[in-house]
């Protein structure tokens, strides 16, 4: 199979051109021509997890973050880029058209968190859904912790019943969760503002961290991927990591 058919399928997944215009996706180091038996799928694409995927004969690196942002002026040995060229290995990166698709982050994050009744708004990077009690914010702090393996859960105070939730640095949709009626709003970063803003409207706002709140999206891609490719080998990435630890 040649990379250029798991770009197909990924653009009908989760659309290249929904991407934000400030974003950077699909194919970012490598030919859409190589053949590939073996893919590794991670969150991030570190120099660890170049290192894992040539260990394990994987010539493609599928991932939610772009390995390549902002322009490169300079290219060191230790960049993960230059890995992924020095070992004739390509990136995929599907970012913000991921966070969007029906099958995508935020759908994987409102799965987790056990959500019901959930209607997406890409538009908005954002769901919302309904929880199946009603939790004090301190009981639905435990529980996204558990659900997500999150290292610390951060949040304000409130009842949570209605729920919206934006992955990542998704903190400025806690605005919007007010605007749709809901009381209790799910993210990666919240800002200094955006907490005091929280707990000026009543709002139940929880702070996951932003790799805790995506990396949720990477088993569920990886089963479609290997679904739509019986004959690939599609494998989660075990060097990639939350990169902090919290007391």
């Amino acid at each position: 199979m040649k990379i250029n058919d798991i770009i197909a399928y990924t653009k009908e997944l989760a659309p290249y051109e929904t991407a934000g215009e400030w974003d950077n996706v699909g194919l970012l180091v490598g030919s859409g021509d190589t053949e590939v038996r073996r893919v590794l799928t991670a969150l991030d694409i570190t120099p660890a997890v170049v290192e894992e995927a040539l260990k394990k004969g994987c010539g493609l690196i599928v991932s939610h973050h772009p390995v390549i942002f902002d322009p490169l002026r300079s290219l060191a040995p230790d960049h993960a880029v230059y890995s992924l060229a020095k070992n004739d290995i390509a990136a995929l990166c599907l970012h913000t058209n991921l966070d969007r698709a029906e099958q995508g982050v935020n759908t994987a994050l409102g799965k987790a968190l056990g959500l019901q009744n959930t209607v997406l708004y890409p538009d908005d990077y954002l769901l919302i859904g309904e929880t199946d009690l009603t939790y004090s914010s301190a009981e639905y702090a435990a529980l996204v912790k558990e659900r997500l393996h999150a290292p610390d859960v951060r949040f304000t105070d409130g009842a949570v019943r209605r729920v919206a939730v934006s992955s990542g640095g998704g903190g400025e949709g806690v605005e919007l969760a007010r605007q749709y009626g809901f009381d209790a709003f799910v993210t990666g970063e919240m800002k200094h503002h955006q907490y005091l803003w929280a707990v000026s409207h009543g709002i139940a706002a929880f702070d996951a961290g932003h790799f805790s709140t995506e990396d949720v999206v990477i088993k569920p891609l990886t089963a479609l991927l290997s679904e739509q490719f019986p004959d690939t080998e599609f494998i989660i990435s075990e060097s990639c990591v939350c990169p902090y630890d919290a007391i």
